[in-house]
């Protein structure tokens, strides 16, 4: 790509700043990775789900980990598997059987900075791989190097992909994939894409309806795109939907269930599920409103984080759509500027784990360091605290559903 060779150096850099946070971060999230690369890789487990649940509970996995530790969907498994597989000859096979037995002592392990490397090496083509597939959205020179410099330099995808380790570039990847594809007219390919991003992660299911309505002709292409975009996920789950312990710990977990969390009682026994409200709302307007495909994405994911107590690593999932809102809108750059502000104080406010502890592996003593939420609440309460950053959060979010769908965004920025 042409606008990659003209800012060659900032790219130099990013990847640079990439390297050197893969090995030095370490988040408990990333021993669930390690495992599933190490059964599929070098044990050929296939159902990993009901292999965990059938150990004992005085296995050292179960002790160290708990029992069910996997809680991600099949296809994460086999992708984190197969990556496992092609890096084989360079993990060692010891060090997963000392994580197995010796968890509290993995930090001084020296064998860790190359395992947390290559666990998080795959990341880094997907990441790439959005960033060419953003890029190609805008048609303006200015605007893709505006959008490069955005996403390499981005602090949600160095946070989540190489401090974190989480894989949720994987099913952003796919959802960039499918705004690309309805760009080029390929509407049913797109469905396609968000099925499987759906099948990482369920967010990218969520904007199944708008794909549909917005590039659907009449009611039986839009339900046939619906079909097609839902297939990659009914696929994926089919092999497993007969095991109880699947069921239990990933279609009907509770991290499936927190966007219906809030609610508004209306009787003793019955209620508004809010996210439901907003979702339909949205969708019906979508139905009597033309709107550029980013913008209904966006509006959704703004709802889910608005009403959603949420992990912080979810938050990469909205990063390609505030790119693109930034770049078409920069006159109003201070609204995402304040969604992530607030997100990264709700994030330090978090178990420190999630924050200052991610650097253990430099600097094993971070481990014991009290939580910010220690610190603070003598003087403040922190739950209102959080509430307090959150409804701020919620309120610029829906500000910006509201504008973008206002004659004033009509016009973007040149």
């Amino acid at each position: 790509m042409k606008i990659l060779k003209k800012i060659w150096p900032f790219l130099v850099l990013a990847v640079l700043i990439r390297l050197a946070l893969m090995p030095i971060a370490l988040h408990p999230d990333t021993w669930a990775i390690s495992f599933a690369q190490y059964f599929f890789a070098f044990k050929g487990v296939f159902n990993i789900y009901d292999y965990l649940g059938q150990l004992s509970s005085s296995s050292p996995l179960v002790q160290n980990y708990g029992a069910n530790f996997f809680t991600y969907p099949p296809l994460a498994y086999f992708s984190l598997g197969i990556f496992g597989w092609v890096l084989r000859p360079f993990f060692n096979a010891d060090f997963f059987q000392n994580l197995a037995i010796n968890l509290p002592q993995v930090l001084a392990d020296n064998r860790l900075f190359w395992h947390l490397f290559l666990t998080k090496l795959p990341y880094l083509f997907f990441d790439f791989g959005a960033l060419v597939l953003l890029v190609k959205l805008f048609d303006e020179p200015k605007k893709k190097r505006l959008a490069v410099v955005l996403w390499l330099f981005n602090p949600l995808v160095f946070y989540t992909s190489y401090l974190i380790g989480q894989f949720d570039i994987i099913p952003v990847f796919f959802t960039i994939l499918a705004l690309f594809l309805a760009k080029k007219k390929s509407p049913f390919w797109a469905t396609f894409c968000l099925g499987i991003g759906g099948a990482y992660k369920m967010f990218p299911l969520l904007f199944l309806p708008f794909l549909a309505v917005a590039e659907g002709r009449n009611l039986k292409q839009r339900l046939g795109l619906l079909l097609f975009g839902v297939l990659p996920y009914l696929l994926s789950i089919t092999p497993f939907a007969s095991s109880a312990i699947f069921r239990q710990i990933v279609l009907f977990s509770n991290q499936s269930q927190k966007m219906f969390f809030a609610k508004i009682p209306v009787s003793g026994a019955e209620y508004l599920s809010l996210f439901t409200l907003l979702y339909v709302f949205l969708f019906v307007l979508s139905l009597v409103k033309k709107g550029e495909l980013w913008q209904w994405f966006l509006a959704v994911l703004l709802i889910f984080f608005s009403v959603t107590h949420y992990h912080p690593q979810w938050f990469l999932w909205i990063a390609p759509f505030l790119v693109i809102f930034m770049v078409e809108h920069r006159r109003l750059i201070i609204l995402p500027l304040t969604l992530f502000f607030s997100w990264l104080l709700v994030t330090l406010l978090f178990e420190p784990s999630l924050s200052v502890a991610l650097l253990a592996p430099i600097s094993p003593s971070l481990v014991k360091l009290p939580a910010l939420t220690t610190v603070i609440n003598p003087y403040y309460d922190v739950f209102q605290l959080k509430s307090f950053l959150r409804s701020i959060f919620a309120g610029v979010a829906l500000l910006m559903v509201f504008l973008m769908n206002q004659p004033i965004l009509a016009c973007k920025d040149a």
